[in-house]
């Protein structure tokens, strides 16, 4: 029972304290992670319990993600690690780092180590995510991933965000690596007739931007 005048919080201004999503303050009051305190018809959190939690979060993981398409592209897999390993040695010094990688299309969810990452956070056991450029994670579908790590306060770092792209540019992009996953599957990724394929989807992709 809480001590007669003890600050209590409301789920939202806990979760704002505690740089976490509210529905993650919620389960961890459900799981008994957090101690609330039943104030009508709602639960409360103590002061108390905030200052206790702080260092359970702070504690976290901190996930450098790097990803390919090809084995082909190895040693720029080798380059997007080390940039985030000099990154995260500045600028979160001290925290400790987890680096995972795949070789596979972005448009692949069954990545083993994404399937890793994504299992991290569902633990609780991530404080942030850093990639290099967005489509390091995934192709489509990054609004989800995004959702995903808001309601288990894990913090999105893209270090390059690289040239802004119209809208045509993006969806350009976008088709092109259907076009290439889905050919990938039917023929093979190495096969003359995915490879020719993908080329003829880009001259004619190319000609109507022209």
């Amino acid at each position: 029972m809480a001590k007669q005048g003890q600050k209590l919080l409301r789920v939202g201004a806990a979760a704002h304290e505690l740089g976490l999503h509210p529905m993650t303050v919620r389960r961890w009051i459900k799981s008994g992670r957090i101690q609330g305190v039943q104030v009508g018809r709602e639960r409360r959190i103590p002061r108390t319990e905030i200052e206790r939690v702080v260092g359970s979060v702070d504690g976290r993981l901190l996930i450098l993600y790097g990803r390919v398409s090809g084995h082909g592209q190895k040693d720029d897999l080798d380059i997007q690690l080390q940039r985030l390993q000099v990154w995260a040695a500045t600028e979160r010094k001290g925290q400790e780092t987890l680096v995972l990688s795949d070789i596979g299309s972005g448009l692949k969810a069954t990545r083993r180590q994404l399937q890793r990452l994504l299992k991290l956070v569902c633990e609780d056991k991530v404080a942030e995510v850093a990639i290099t450029y967005e489509d390091r994670l995934t192709r489509f579908g990054q609004e989800y991933l995004e959702t995903l790590f808001a309601c288990f306060g894990v913090t999105l770092t893209v270090l390059e965000t690289g040239e802004e792209k119209t809208a045509e540019q993006e969806l350009t992009d976008d088709l092109l690596a259907l076009i290439a996953s889905l050919s990938g599957r039917l023929y093979g990724m190495r096969s003359h007739k995915q490879q020719a394929l993908v080329a003829c989807a880009k001259q004619v992709m190319g000609e109507e931007e022209s």
